[in-house]
């Protein structure tokens, strides 16, 4: 049977004409457009149904030093890229999607949300997909913040997933929830106990979150959730993950971005660290059962 595929990409870190490397040269600004078309055509050879973008499109936020209009310019050249796809494209945004000066998200908006929000819910394959905005802050907060107002909404999406039989997978930029490996407020969503909380009672529907901001490979449950964590694009182990659907499972794998040069470049930073971002077997490639909805009736 064919599957349904769908393809998960996250921190791309879009600078153009960007002045300089930075993490000492792990991140690759100055290659990171050529990163971003790279991708943009080995999405369009896999051929997914949709792909969802995790945040961190580009470089604004309080890090790299972006201009607003830098920043305007960047999220411009995303939005052009996107629309070289041969499929459509989900953004969220991420912390270093706000804009540099001003902390606003105005200009993200402008460019990909949808009906002025940075979130959105859609079914496809008897699975709704949710992708959470957790930028509702005033500035870049490296942890950001989930409204009142949208956790009710999510709240709504899940019980309605429950009424009509469809399983979920959720999308956030920072983790929903803390793992024992990551229990820092710098890694996770400020409120995700508030998280956790509303999301819990619907463990069994819930397939995955898929989430990235950490720049690294990770798979990790907690309270019976499943979390899987993408590396970003900008830097080592500059991978992207391929999923596919089938009636009994849902296959995730891992891909890395087909640039030697750039990737070399990256990984010759700090070796020692490769193994940590690059992550174990278990975090490249994971295949997770579907729960039947009618055995659940």
């Amino acid at each position: 049977m064919t599957p349904l595929k769908f393809a998960f990409i996250t921190d791309t870190h879009l600078y153009p004409n960007a002045p300089q490397n930075f993490a000492g040269g792990l991140q690759q600004q100055i290659n990171s457009l050529a990163l971003y078309e790279r991708v943009i055509q080995q999405l369009n050879e896999f051929d997914p149904a949709f792909v969802v973008h995790g945040g961190d499109i580009v470089c604004g936020g309080n890090s790299f030093a972006m201009t607003s209009e830098e920043y305007v310019e960047a999220l411009n050249t995303a939005r052009s890229l996107g629309e070289k796809l041969n499929a459509p494209i989900y953004y969220i945004p991420g912390n270093h999607d706000l804009d540099p000066e001003t902390g606003s998200k105005a200009s993200y908006l402008e460019c990909f949300g949808i009906n002025n929000r940075g979130s959105t819910s859609f079914v496809k394959d008897n699975i709704r997909f949710i992708l959470m905005d957790a930028q509702e802050v005033p500035e870049d907060l490296t942890h950001g913040y989930v409204s009142t107002n949208q956790l009710a909404w999510v709240e709504r999406e899940l019980k309605m997933a429950t009424d009509y039989g469809e399983e979920i997978i959720i999308f956030t930029h920072q983790l929903p929830f803390p793992s024992v490996e990551f229990q820092g407020m710098g890694s996770r969503i400020a409120n995700s106990a508030e998280i956790l909380e509303i999301v819990a009672p619907f463990e069994q529907q819930i397939l995955a979150f898929f989430c990235g901001h950490l720049h690294l490979n990770r798979v990790y449950r907690e309270q019976g959730l499943l979390c899987i964590i993408t590396s970003g694009v900008i830097c080592y182990p500059m991978m992207w993950r391929q999923v596919l659907v089938y009636p009994d499972r849902v296959e995730v794998l891992s891909v890395p971005i087909d640039l030697p040069e750039v990737y070399a470049d990256s990984e010759a930073v700090n070796p020692d660290n490769n193994p940590y971002l690059s992550g174990r077997p278990r975090d490249l490639e994971i295949t997770i059962p579907r729960i039947k909805s009618q055995d659940n009736n």
